[in-house]
């Protein structure tokens, strides 16, 4: 079974060796509504992402490519940006809470950060040529 794929449009910014450098524009549903300059909740991010290509040298600064992803690839990175830290987060907190008591619900607030801290140090540190392997984007050219 194939999985699915998350497309971005995206223009390409700098070509390096085997390298390209994409903008893409990251919009909220509600960013393509027609009275969005009204609206509030309109939002809309620019993001840079370095994608590996061998044919590289096929593509031009300036071209307006597809960047796409694995839905897969992107659920393992709301696990461990968001769920893994959340989880951390409420198992210190609850702990600690139950160890020390009531009275230090501050201080195992505080340790509770700090526990999701040295997790995001640590994954940084210690995952970051895991984490290169496992969320690869390939691109491709437009039609």
């Amino acid at each position: 079974m194939k999985e699915d794929v998350v497309k971005h449009s995206g223009v390409i910014q700098q070509i390096d060796d085997n390298f390209l450098q994409v903008k893409i524009v990251q919009t909220t549903a509600c960013s393509s509504c027609h009275i969005k300059g009204h609206c509030t909740s309109a939002d809309s991010k620019e993001h840079l992402i370095k994608i590996y290509d061998k044919e590289a040298s096929s593509f031009q600064v300036g071209e307006e490519v597809w960047v796409m992803g694995s839905v897969g690839m992107s659920r393992k990175a709301v696990w461990y940006g968001y769920l893994l830290p959340l989880l951390i987060l409420m198992v210190l907190l609850i702990g600690l809470i139950s160890w020390w008591g009531k009275e230090s619900e501050l201080s195992a607030a505080l340790y509770s950060i700090g526990g999701v801290v040295i997790y995001y140090l640590l994954l940084s540190y210690f995952g970051k040529d895991k984490l290169k392997k496992t969320f690869t984007f390939t691109i491709s050219k437009k039609n």
